[in-house]
This record gives structure tokens, sequence and C-alpha cells, in this order.
């Protein structure tokens, strides 16, 4: 998650199969010269019914240097995650120093369980548990009318199969005509994260372009993240806003455990806010990380995905993707 004390790497949503995109901070911009060098900082994130995944470890370093992983991942460390008196040791990338690898065929991780992380390098120690959210279902994804709300189209999902959520007609969604929705069953969890992906390279821009200019459309990627948030009520009202390109487009919603809520509400990335559903956040001067012996998150996550088309409004006015 982070890379030193300088340039800190906050990825958000979906790593591989877990999280997406990525932004990029310039020396000192997180922590300054406030946070001392050589802080374990650790990047390890559970999802339930996956395999343990990989993790990084790296330290921080003085502010100003320029962020490598020979200077700042930390090597040959003792890295376990415990469950249930099991004890899974975690081995050393031999190419990477910040990189650490599960045991082979890796254990799938289980929902409403506690998993204990311990890091021991060079003397010091890094400790941290979290409690797995219960399975997240989306059953149901709908487009409503923007005054009555009533429900004017609702989607096919995945249990109907891939074919038929990207090539059902109720599945073509005009943009920004209506509002998206998600509906799910409320599980025990602290909050939710959206990530938003768009899965057909060199698709046309749909936002308007009448007052971006060609820096601001570099700017745009097809994954994108919100903050943290919470949904009590089991509905998620899914933005608009971050949706920059047509055709077939993912949504993956995010059960988090309080870890993570706790990383995204916190962070200066995410404006230290409740995110788009004006809920929890304080402004926190640095982002809250819940480990003993360093910084960064150890958390975990259920994850279920909702998928339509986006159909440009006016497809004779369409800006082509960079």
């Amino acid at each position: 998650m982070f890379e030193g004390n300088g340039r800190w790497v906050v990825l958000v949503v979906a790593v591989g199969a877990l999280w997406g995109c990525s932004t990029e901070r310039g020396p000192g911009d997180l922590f300054g010269s406030q946070t001392e060098d050589g802080r374990l900082v650790l990047d390890a994130l559970l999802i339930v019914d996956r395999p343990l995944p990989d993790l990084l470890l790296s330290e921080t370093i003085v502010p100003g240097q320029p962020v490598t992983d020979e200077n700042s991942g930390v090597a040959g460390a003792r890295v376990e995650i415990a469950l249930d008196g099991q004890v899974f040791g975690y081995s050393n990338d031999p190419a990477q120093r910040s990189l650490y690898h599960p045991p082979s065929d890796p254990p799938i991780v289980l929902p409403e369980k506690v998993y204990a992380m311990r890091v021991e390098a060079d003397g010091r120690v890094l400790t941290g548990t979290t409690i797995t959210p219960a399975r997240l279902e989306i059953r149901a994804g709908v487009l409503l009318d923007e005054e009555s709300l009533e429900v004017t189209q609702e989607f096919k999902t995945y249990r109907d199969g891939e074919d038929a959520v990207f090539g059902a007609p109720e599945n073509q969604v005009v943009y920004q005509e209506g509002l998206l929705e998600a509906r799910f069953d409320p599980i025990p969890a602290a909050g939710y994260q959206v990530g938003i992906f768009s899965l057909d390279p060199g698709s046309p821009f749909v936002i308007d372009g009448l007052f971006l200019d060609e820096r601001d459309f570099s700017d745009f990627e097809r994954q994108e993240s919100s903050p943290a948030f919470e949904a009590q009520d089991g509905s998620l009202r899914l933005p608009w806003f971050a949706v920059y390109y047509a055709g077939r487009t993912k949504i993956k919603v995010f059960a988090v455990d309080k870890n993570w809520f706790d990383f995204v509400r916190t962070s200066p990335e995410f404006g230290g806010s409740g995110g788009f559903g004006g809920n929890a956040g304080d402004n926190f001067k640095f982002p809250q990380f819940n480990l003993e012996g360093g910084i960064g998150v150890f958390g975990s996550a259920s994850v279920d995905s909702l998928g339509f088309v986006v159909v440009p409004r006016d497809s004779t006015n369409l800006r082509p993707s960079l």
C-alpha cells in the first residue's frame, strides 16, 4: 500500500483479482518528515473465497529520496498469518525484496474468521488482526427513474452468466439517464467500497469534454474507486460521475472490515471523508492503520460484481479514448 516515507502508492481496489487502480504520491506528500525512517509498512488484503494473497512489506525511508524496491523493500523477514491455531508461513520473492508469497496451494480465505498477522524483521515486530466479513451477494441491479425512484430496468446479474450480463437488452444503460443501484442483503461489515472497471480498451469517452483539455483527459483511468461509506439498508447508489467510458462496465462492491474501512475513510487520498454516500469520516490528519509496530493495512473484504453496458447519449459526438 505504501512505499517508504516519500512515494506512497495507494492500491484501492483489485490487484490482479483483488485491486485495480493506484495513485502515486510525490516524496513526503502524505507524511513528510513527521514519520521517522525505518518503520515497517505492510500491504496485505484478504478477500473472502479467494486464496491467501501475496503481500508487500517495506519500510519508511528519509523523505526526498527516490523510492525503489532496493532501498525500501524489506527482505528476509519472517511473515506469518494464523487462523484457528494454523500458521501459514510466507516466503520472500527471490527477485523482489518487498514481495512475499503464501505457501504453495494456499488456503481459501473464510468468511467471519479472525486472521492474525505477525512480521519479524531485524528486531522489529509488526502485528495486526482482521475479522473477515460475511459473504456478499448482490441480489439485484436496477435503474431508477430520477424523479419517482421507480424501477425502470432490472439488470441480469452474473448468476445469469457473463453473456447475459453484457448481451441482455436490459443491461444496456444510456449514460447518465436514471440512477444505478445495487441491492443486497445487509451483512455485518464496517462499510463498503466500490471499484468501477471499463472492460473495453479503446472505447470512447462519454463524459462531456466542453470544459476539459487534453491534459484533463489524460488523467482519466479505466479503473476507479470510491471512498468508503456505509450502506446499512442494503442498497447502494452507484456514481455516474466515476464512469468515463462507453462499453462494458463492471462494478465491484467490497464489504470491508474495520481495518480497510478505517484506513480508506481517514486517508487524505480520499479526502478523509465518508465518500459519495456522505457518511463517516472526520478529516483525520493521518490515516488510521490499526497495526502494532508499523503502518499500512492488514484488512479483509468480501466482494460481488454487477455488469452492464454504457451507451453514449450522443453517439455522433464521441471523443475517442486516449
